[in-house]
């Protein structure tokens, strides 16, 4: 469904019926908008101990994605919170930091990376079922939609997904959209943890739904952003250097004006800058794609960025492998059998573990002679998993 039909108040709107499930709330979403009903949702929601949690939010225009709409599901009602109408919602953010609270979430990543931000505290004890469907036997990744199909047999309407969620007032379209977003998760939590149990996988699911709650996983590393400019592999070492810092610096200040990196100076602006090392502010605004206000406002910043990569340390290039690439592609392909085996011995599915493009860097350390790098294969709960097959000692065989 489009932008616009979902807005169209015109057309009548029915819902699909909802299936009736000991676990799943039947009825009409309450609309969450003022303090006082904010309160009492969250105690409603402290007391019921566990329920779903989803955000609708806008992020094409700024750093930090806009909050528009807050879902949440117990087995007794669905909550949609207006963070648009309420200007606190520090009770709110309280529950995601709150151990003592179960929030169920699928592929929740960009819903708990405010949590920390917004309060200094990171999000505790998640479940994502998108993370646990790939270790009670289910695809990995599996859409919130197959997930619901898989599991309790219905459709999920996903029509008014990329409708923009800060008009108001929100439509029929969007409210049935949102609700059924949250709606089934106390349903599908309910049936991954009789699985996880019966699997005996449940520790290595408490584990995987952690890192969720890590600050480090939502700090974003600027040089790993894939760049769109041309004629980056024949910069020199210096002004590649250049490129890196401008790179940061421009992420440093996106971030401080919370707009987009890339509305703010594109790629092509900052190769351009690495290329001719402009040393004055006046320079910058004859620098090919380099916006007048960007030179203007922030010049000598960006200079001063430029003198400091351009004193270095300078990065070195890249050493080609010793090995072949079908040296390398054998090696892996040999490693990924013997993971997939393992896991199928515990219902797990490989992907929801590791892959192909994370088994590389260390079988290229070990055809090479290298020390094996820590990732997430080798540590935690996959190392548990996976024992003494992705263990160095394990791996020169392979390579070999």
């Amino acid at each position: 469904m489009s932008d616009e039909a979902a807005h169209d108040n015109g057309k009548p709107f029915t819902p699909p019926p909802i299936i009736e499930h000991p676990m799943v709330c039947a009825q009409p979403p309450v609309l969450v908008d003022t303090p006082d009903k904010l309160a009492e949702a969250v105690a409603h929601l402290r007391e019921a101990g566990t329920f779903g949690y989803d955000t609708e939010f806008i992020g094409e225009d700024s750093y930090y994605p806009h909050l528009c709409v807050i879902q949440a599901a117990t087995t007794d009602r669905v909550v949609l919170i207006d963070p648009l109408a309420i200007d606190d919602l520090s009770s709110w953010w309280a529950l995601l930091n709150d151990a003592s609270l179960c929030k169920i979430v699928h592929a929740g990543a960009q819903d708990i990376e405010p949590v920390e931000r917004l309060t200094g505290q990171p999000a505790a004890n998640l479940f994502d079922t998108q993370v646990v469907a790939g270790l009670v036997g289910l695809d990995y990744p599996l859409s919130l939609g197959n997930t619901i199909q898989a599991i309790l047999g219905v459709e999920h309407d996903a029509g008014a997904k990329f409708s923009r969620w800060d008009r108001r007032p929100l439509t029929a379209q969007q409210i049935h959209y949102a609700a059924g977003d949250v709606r089934y998760l106390c349903a599908m939590h309910a049936w991954m943890g009789e699985k996880l149990e019966a699997l005996g996988n449940d520790a290595f699911a408490k584990q995987a739904c952690d890192e969720l709650c890590n600050p480090q996983r939502y700090a974003f590393d600027p040089l790993s952003r894939k760049v769109k400019a041309k004629g980056l592999n024949k910069l020199s070492r210096k002004k590649r250097a250049v490129f890196n810092g401008v790179l940061v610096w421009r992420e440093h200040l996106a971030r401080e004006l919370n707009v987009t990196p890339r509305g703010m100076l594109t790629d092509e602006a900052v190769y351009e800058i690495a290329d001719t090392l402009p040393c004055e502010p006046n320079q910058l605004a004859a620098i090919k794609f380099v916006p007048r206000p960007v030179a203007e406002q922030h010049g000598p910043s960006l200079i001063e960025a430029i003198e400091v990569a351009i004193d270095g340390p300078h990065p070195k290039k890249t050493i080609p492998p010793k090995h072949s690439r079908d040296e390398h592609r054998s090696a892996v392909n040999a490693l990924w059998d013997r993971i997939a085996a393992k896991c199928k011995e515990h219902s797990i599915t490989p992907a929801a573990v590791t892959s192909k493009r994370e088994l590389g860097p260390l079988l290229s350390a070990a055809l090479d002679g290298r020390p094996i790098p820590q990732m997430q294969v080798n540590t935690g709960w996959r190392m548990e998993l996976l024992g003494t097959i992705v263990a160095p000692e394990a791996l020169l065989p392979i390579a070999e």
